[in-house]
C-alpha cells in the first residue's frame, strides 16, 4: 500500500469534513445545531434579491451641485484667510454660475492683498481669471481637474454614506456599488412595509446649509410692485427689532398657498427683476394664523431673497441628536459643530446680528431665525410647526439618523427601481431545485449506464464538487441569486464533461492492450491538459462576467469562479485517487477495469 495514498485519503477527508461544517449553518435550522456550530462555524449563504425578494434602485448623482458645494467651501476658506492674514473686512464674496468666485475689494486698492502667498495654497484648486484694480474686482475659477475630483469623490462618499444608512435597516448583504456615473442599491430580504421609508433615507441628501437673508433689498421692493393683484400672490412687509441695540429692520416678501405659483412668478421675470445671479429664492412652508394669532388649518408659502453662497454647511457637524421643544413639546433635531465648524458659526452671526439666517435642509428652509447674538458650537432644526407629532418624531429620528451618517456629497435622483417580492423568490427557488435535481439526476443516469462502475466514481466526485462549492460560498457568506443556482447546475454538465474526457482517454489506453493502472495513470496524464485549458476558458469568462456585471450577473460569475476550481479539484485529483483504490494501487492490481 503506498503511503502517498493514504496521505491524499487524510487531506480529502479532511476537506469533506470542513466542508460539510461550513455547510450546517445553510441547511440545519439554528435551534437543532450544535454548540460546536454555532461557536465556530456560523457563516452561511445568504439569498440574493431575485430569491428572497427584495428593492433594487439605480441612483444618478448631481455633480454640478457637488461641484458649487466645493466652490462654496473654497469661498469660505479664502475670504477667512484674508481677514485672518490681511485684515481685510470690507469685502464681498459672491459664487457665479457653478465654478467661479468673484471678490469685491472695497477700497479697490485692497485687491492687491488676495496675492501669491495667499493663493499659493489653493493653486491646485483655483485658476485666477481676472483682476481689475480699478473696480477691486478679483475672480478666481475652478480647476477642471477638481471637477473630475469631485465627480469621483461624490461617488465614492455617496456609496459609503448609502452603506451607512442601509446598515442602521440590518439589512444582510445589501450590494451598493457604482457603475459609470449611477449607484446601483440592491436591498434582499427588505420588508415590503419599509421600503418607503428606506428609499426616502436613502435619497435624503441630509445637505444642511445656512445661508443670509438679503433683508431689506431694493430688489424685493422693486418685485413687489410688479406682483399682479389677481395672480393670488400677497405682497407682505415685515418689520423686527434688534434685541440688544433697538435697530429697526424692515422688509417686503411674498407668500400664497401655491408654491409653484410663486416659483413660476420668479422664473417669469427678466431684465433687471430677474434674480441676480448671486442670490437665490428661498421658500419656506408656514401655518395660517387668523388676527387673534392662533393657528388655523390653513398652510402657505413664503419667500426668503437669500445669498446664493452657503457661508456655512454642515461639512463639520460633529453630532446631531432628537430632542423636544421646551415650549412647543414637538419633536426637534439638536446639532453640534465641530471646532472649525463653530469657528465659521461665530463669525459668521457675529458680523450679521439683527439680520436673519436661513437654515435650509436639502434645499427647503426649516427656519429663518433673527440673529440675536453670537451662535457657537450648537443649534436645532425645527420640523415644522403642524403635522401628526408621533409622525414628526419619527421624521425627526430619521434626519438624525442621516444626519449622524453623514451628508450626501451631492443629491441623488432615482432613475430607476424594481421591486421583487418574496413570494416571487420562493416560487423561483422550487424551481431551481426541481431542475437541478433533474439535471442532476439524469447525469447520474447516464454515466452510470455508460461508464457502468467508473460512472460511480464520476457521480461521488459530482456530488463532492457540489458539497464543496456551496461550502466556499457559506464560508464567504457570498449571495446566492437564481443565475447562481443555474451556475450550479452548469457546474454539475461540466463536472461530468471533465470525466467524460478523461474516461475516454482510459479507453484507448485499454484498446491499446495496456493493464488498468497504466491505462489510468496515462489517460489521467494525457487528458490533464485538455481539461485545464477548458477550465481556464470558462475561468476568464468568469472573471469578465464578475467584471463587468452586477447583481444576478455577478452572483452567477461567483458560483461559476467557485465550480471551476472546485470541479478541477474534485474531476482530477479526487477521481485519480478514487481509481487508484480501483485499479490496485493499495494491493494487487486488477486485471480488468469496469469503464
Amino acid at each position: 500500500m503506498e503511503r502517498s495514498w493514504w496521505w491524499k485519503a487524510v487531506l480529502y477527508g479532511v476537506v469533506t469534513v470542513t466542508a460539510c461544517l461550513y455547510l450546517i449553518p445553510t441547511v440545519v435550522p439554528e435551534a437543532k445545531q450544535p454548540a460546536l456550530i454555532k461557536k465556530y462555524f456560523q457563516k452561511r449563504i445568504q439569498l440574493g434579491l431575485d430569491l428572497q425578494g427584495g428593492l433594487h434602485l439605480v441612483y444618478e448623482v448631481n455633480v454640478d451641485k457637488a461641484v458649487s458645494g466645493k466652490v462654496d467651501r473654497l469661498s469660505t476658506d479664502i475670504e477667512d484667510r484674508l481677514r485672518k492674514d490681511k485684515g481685510i473686512t470690507d469685502v464681498n464674496v459672491v459664487r457665479e454660475g457653478r465654478d467661479d468666485i468673484v471678490f469685491t475689494f472695497k477700497p479697490p486698492a485692497d485687491q492687491a492683498k488676495l496675492d501669491e502667498a495667499i493663493l499659493r495654497d489653493y493653486r491646485k484648486s483655483v485658476d485666477l481669471i481676472e483682476r481689475k484694480p480699478d473696480t477691486g474686482v478679483v475672480r478666481l475659477r475652478l480647476d477642471p481637474d477638481q471637477v473630475e475630483e469631485v465627480r469621483d469623490y461624490a461617488l465614492r462618499q455617496g456609496i459609503e454614506t448609502i452603506r451607512g444608512r442601509v446598515d442602521k435597516f440590518g439589512v444582510a448583504e445589501p450590494t451598493i456599488i457604482k457603475k459609470g456615473t449611477d449607484i446601483i442599491v440592491e436591498l434582499p430580504g427588505l420588508k415590503s412595509a419599509d421600503f418607503e421609508r428606506i428609499k426616502s433615507i436613502i435619497g435624503r441628501t441630509a445637505q444642511l446649509e445656512f445661508k443670509m437673508v438679503d433683508d431689506g433689498s431694493e430688489y424685493m421692493r422693486r418685485l413687489a410692485a410688479t406682483v399682479p393683484k389677481d395672480s393670488g400672490i400677497e405682497v407682505v412687509p415685515e418689520s423686527w427689532t434688534e434685541k440688544d441695540s433697538g435697530k429697526q429692520h424692515e422688509d417686503v416678501y411674498l407668500r400664497s398657498k401655491n408654491r409653484d405659483a410663486l416659483k413660476k412668478f420668479f422664473d417669469e421675470q427678466t431684465g433687471a427683476l430677474a434674480v441676480p445671479p448671486d442670490h437665490e429664492i428661498g421658500y419656506e412652508e408656514n401655518q395660517g394664523r387668523n388676527e387673534a394669532g392662533e393657528a388655523t388649518p390653513d398652510k402657505y408659502w413664503r419667500t426668503f431673497y437669500l445669498h446664493k453662497r452657503a457661508s456655512l454647511t454642515g461639512e463639520y457637524l460633529s453630532n446631531a441628536d432628537q430632542t423636544w421643544d421646551q415650549q412647543t413639546g414637538r419633536p426637534e433635531v439638536s446639532f453640534e459643530f465641530d471646532r472649525q465648524g463653530a469657528a465659521i458659526s461665530e463669525r459668521m452671526t457675529g458680523d450679521n446680528i439683527g439680520r436673519k439666517m436661513a437654515i435650509l435642509l436639502d434645499d427647503k428652509i426649516t427656519s429663518a431665525p433673527v440673529i440675536e447674538g453670537r451662535i457657537g458650537a450648537r443649534g436645532r432644526i425645527t420640523l415644522g410647526s403642524f403635522g401628526d407629532p408621533f409622525q414628526l418624531q419619527q421624521e425627526a429620528k430619521d434626519l438624525v439618523a442621516v444626519l449622524r451618517s453623514g451628508a450626501l456629497p451631492a443629491p441623488l435622483r432615482k432613475t430607476f427601481e424594481t421591486q421583487v417580492g418574496p413570494t416571487m423568490g420562493r416560487d423561483s427557488v422550487e424551481k431551481a431545485k426541481f431542475s437541478m435535481y433533474v439535471g442532476a439526476a439524469a447525469v447520474i443516469l447516464f454515466m452510470l449506464i455508460y461508464y457502468r462502475f467508473s460512472g460511480l466514481i464520476a457521480n461521488i466526485a459530482m456530488i463532492l464538487n457540489l458539497l464543496f462549492m456551496i461550502a466556499i460560498l457559506a464560508a464567504f457568506e457570498a449571495s446566492l441569486t437564481l443565475p447562481g443556482i443555474a451556475g450550479l447546475v452548469l457546474t454539475i454538465g461540466m463536472a461530468v464533461d471533465a470525466n467524460i474526457i478523461i474516461y475516454e482517454r482510459i479507453r484507448e489506453e485499454l484498446r491499446m492492450g495496456k493493464s488498468p493502472r497504466t491505462a489510468v495513470d496515462s489517460g489521467f496524464a494525457r487528458a490533464f491538459w485538455t481539461v485545464f485549458d477548458a477550465h481556464v476558458t470558462n475561468f476568464v469568462a468568469g472573471v469578465v462576467l464578475y467584471s463587468y456585471g452586477s447583481g444576478p450577473i455577478r452572483g452567477f460569475a461567483v458560483t461559476l469562479l467557485v465550480g471551476i476550481i472546485t470541479n478541477l479539484f474534485t474531476s482530477y485529483w479526487l477521481s485519480h485517487w478514487m481509481f487508484d483504490a480501483l485499479v490496485g494501487r493499495r494491493g494487487a492490481a486488477r486485471a480488468t477495469l469496469s469503464i
